[in-house]
């Protein structure tokens, strides 16, 4: 449970006041770098997370996404690089930063730990304070350096907050209110099987309705159903017939957090994942800490969990898809209504947003019909944005990745144990015997000696092993079709001081095929390649040049775009010369060097 003391929470609100009041004071006396000249007085990037070029450019075709096709002119629209691997936290650290991922050292959503756990790839928490693990500056830091101010919302890795000059609104690494990435509860008289991203609360029996008790860390809490209602604490909440209840307020102990509702068709209830209260944060959610509270304050409670929407619970099977989809659409509307508060908030400068709708539901559906309409809707926001621009304004559409449907499932720790590098007794990994296993979602690691608690793979060993596995890998197959576009040493996929601590191998998956979600802990299954009967249907974790992005511009850029072109994109627009460090190359027509 993440939870601080109250006078600790009071004096940090108290604290980001003084420093709001006194920041016009501040600015006058603090020495700013000099820039040359901007190209425009206000930039507007826009993240529309997994969009799909494919998608996108039949409906351009079909004049059906009228907003967006204002903007394909000559040097407004191409398809956008993306990185090794394409998934969100490494593609959008690479956005933020202008460097590959061997410069931020963000591989995947996790990452490796000494004694083969997972841990989180972005974020820690180290005696119930966060850390942030991203290496690398962002190009909003770099920019405030030069006196542009920004509104950053809900960029992917901006978990712990960290200070620029500006406002920012934390989103991926930022946890739930028991510090884990979000888990849900279950209310139900009988036990379901076995949840694998939520947690069950038996329900019993009253005469008039259904009592249950969840328990916590910090405390206990008594549930009383009574049909469409629920009471907890004090409260009575009404849960309507189809839909979620409003946000109400759970407290335990100290902390508080805020949760939805919902009645099952089968009698049960579900609890979202229980968000920190925006309203009084037992841990920072964004900077000056109490931007949040704001926010709060102004357009009413909404979701802070870094992956909000509750894809564990679908997965479960437990939130149906109607249902899930309502979930996803309600913290898109919360989303638009912060962001539209900070556009009108930042008259010059730079205002930056990414929405995950378009990623959330893709993952969980492909129809047809329904994609597209995901897609106008996004074109729709477009177009508000539009009339909010003046004349020297600029804008930037852009997606982190595409997206594909997901047909097969392949374990590669199977694949490993069936070649002999990996070795199991009773389904347990003999970690004294194991040269090669998989943890995570794109890669293949080496037991290495000095490196994991039990290896033995040396230095010397390593070379030749990793050839040998990428080899056999290239050509695994299955019904015909190849399993990889292709398989990497981590050497030759990044440059830079971390490209260490990357998975010795990453491979790159053709479109269809992904890592099954148990290899991915570190679990070994019976069968290499399965068929995909889960509710998370299509996705992006395939190789790089399967999945590119978008990239709209109001402005004439130079073609050939990569996801690191970005941040030195942004900051030649406002007259800053990128540091020397970064890897990407500025697209704006006029940039010299």
């Amino acid at each position: 449970m993440i939870q601080g003391p109250f006078l600790i929470v009071l004096l940090g609100v108290f604290l980001a006041l003084v420093a709001l009041l006194t920041l016009p004071i501040r600015l006058l006396f603090k020495r700013r770098v000099k820039r040359g000249k901007a190209v425009l007085k206000r930039l507007v990037v826009i993240g529309l997370d997994g969009l799909e070029p494919t998608r996108v450019e039949r409906l351009l075709a079909a004049d059906r996404l009228p907003h967006l096709k204002q903007l394909t002119g000559p040097g407004q629209y191409q398809r956008l690089a993306t990185t090794t691997p394409p998934l969100s936290p490494v593609a959008w650290s690479t956005f933020s930063t202008g460097v590959n991922p061997g410069k931020h050292g963000i591989f995947d959503f996790v990452k490796r730990g000494r004694d083969y756990t997972l841990e989180l790839s972005c974020s820690t928490v180290v005696n119930n304070r966060p850390r942030w693990l991203r290496k690398s500056r962002s190009f909003w830091s770099v920019l405030g350096e030069h006196g542009v101010s920004s509104h950053i919302l809900r960029v992917p890795v901006t978990w712990p907050p960290e200070k620029f000059d500006g406002f920012l609104l934390s989103a991926t690494g930022a946890p739930d209110l028991a510090g884990t990435q979000g888990t849900y509860t279950l209310f139900a008289l009988e036990e379901p099987q076995q949840l694998q991203y939520g947690r069950w609360c038996r329900l019993r029996k009253t005469d008039d309705g259904l009592e249950g008790t969840l328990a916590e860390s910090a405390g206990e809490v008594d549930f009383r159903f009574l049909g469409s209602q629920v009471m907890f604490q004090g409260q009575k909440v009404d849960i309507p017939e189809t839909g979620y209840s409003r946000w109400v307020k759970l407290r335990f102990s100290r902390s508080t957090g805020i949760v939805k509702f919902l009645r099952l068709k089968n009698g049960a209830y579900y609890m979202t994942p229980v968000q920190i209260s925006p309203s009084r944060p037992s841990a920072p959610l964004s900077h000056p800490f109490n931007y949040v509270v704001s926010l709060a304050k102004i357009l009413g409670p909404f979701a802070t969990c870094g992956i909000a929407e509750d894809l564990g619970g679908r997965n479960d099977g437990v939130l149906p898809l109607e249902d899930f989809l309502k979930q996803a659409q309600d913290i898109q509307s919360e989303r638009e209504a912060q962001f539209f508060h900070a556009l009108k908030r930042t008259p010059t400068g730079l205002c930056s947003v990414v929405f995950d709708l378009p990623d959330r539901v893709q993952h969980m559906t492909c129809d047809e019909e329904q994609l597209d309409s995901l897609y106008l809707q996004m074109d729709q926001l477009i177009g508000r944005v539009m009339e909010k621009l003046a004349p020297q304004d600029g804008l930037l559409v852009l997606s982190d990745h595409g997206f594909k449907p997901l047909r097969y499932l392949v374990d590669l720790n199977a694949w490993l144990e069936q070649e002999g590098y990996l070795v199991t007794q009773d389904g347990v990994i003999q970690w004294e015997k194991t040269r090669a296993y998989t943890l995570g979602l794109c890669g293949v690691s080496l037991n290495r000696e000095g490196r994991e608690d039990k290896g033995w793979v040396t230095s010397t060993e390593a070379e030749l092993l990793t050839r040998e596995i990428a080899e056999k890998l290239t050509r695994l197959s299955h019904d015909g079709q190849a399993v990889f576009r292709e398989v990497l040493p981590a050497s030759r996929a990044y440059q830079g001081p971390y490209w260490k601590e990357a998975p010795d191998l990453v491979v790159g998956f053709k479109a269809g095929f992904a890592m099954n979600k148990e290899a991915s802990r570190g679990k070994v299954g019976p069968q290499v390649v399965v068929e995909n009967d889960l509710p998370w249907v299509a996705d992006h974790g395939f190789s790089a040049q399967e999945v590119p992005g978008v990239l709209f511009s109001s402005l004439g850029l130079k073609q050939g775009a990569r996801l690191q072109d970005l941040a030195p994109t942004i900051l030649h627009l406002f007259g800053v010369t990128p540091p020397t460090y970064i890897d990407g190359e500025s697209l704006w027509q006029g940039a010299s060097g």
